[in-house]
């Protein structure tokens, strides 16, 4: 499946995305991907800390991926929020190969180098997944995943180059209006 066909099957339901809280590879600015690493103090602190920003927001299902670190922030914020927790092996991160656990460096997360996912099969990936979520579950639902997936969808579904998304800091994705093909970004919490 092409990117384009992927990206045309997303149903145009809006959806909150969070990622998961600090590990202490990300403290250190290691390569994670698929290695199954646990959040730290500060990484169960930040998912915490997403709680009132998430409450009031009409959620009725948690989609995870099954990433140790992941579903652990799915399930922090879950105990206040008492949803359905669903996991999606769709979400997980971009398979570094070889590259786990070595530091990053400039240009990493678009570097195709040996053992890597693709970044073309990695995104149509997360494609696919998304349209099996947003097709199962058409209410607002908090997808709680990694960075190369925040990033995937930013720059597919909102044009967004190069965003970024702090450890658990959830933002809202609504589908186009009338007057952009563009997918909308917001912060839940304007002030980050």
């Amino acid at each position: 499946m092409a990117l384009q066909d992927a990206l045309t099957a997303v149903p145009p339901v809006p959806f909150i995305f969070l990622r998961h809280g600090e590990t202490d590879w990300n403290k250190n600015r290691l390569a994670q991907g698929q290695t199954d690493t646990l959040l730290n103090a500060s990484g169960r602190d930040q998912a915490s800390s997403a709680v009132p920003l998430l409450n009031g927001h009409k959620l009725t299902r948690i989609v995870s991926s099954p990433l140790k670190r992941a579903y652990e922030t799915a399930e922090i914020v879950n105990r206040s929020l008492g949803l359905p927790i669903t996991r999606h092996s769709g979400l997980v991160e971009r398979s570094f190969g070889q590259h786990e656990g070595k530091p990053w460096f400039s240009g990493f997360v678009d570097a195709e180098l040996e053992t890597m996912e693709l970044v073309s099969d990695f995104s149509v990936r997360i494609f696919k997944a998304l349209s099996e979520i947003l097709d199962r579950y058409p209410e607002p639902v908090l997808i709680v995943s990694h960075g190369g997936v925040f990033r995937v969808f930013t720059q597919a579904l909102c044009g967004l180059e190069d965003a970024r998304a702090a450890n658990s800091v959830p933002f809202r994705l609504d589908p186009p209006g009338e007057s952009s093909s563009w997918w909308h970004l917001t912060p839940v919490d304007p002030v980050r």
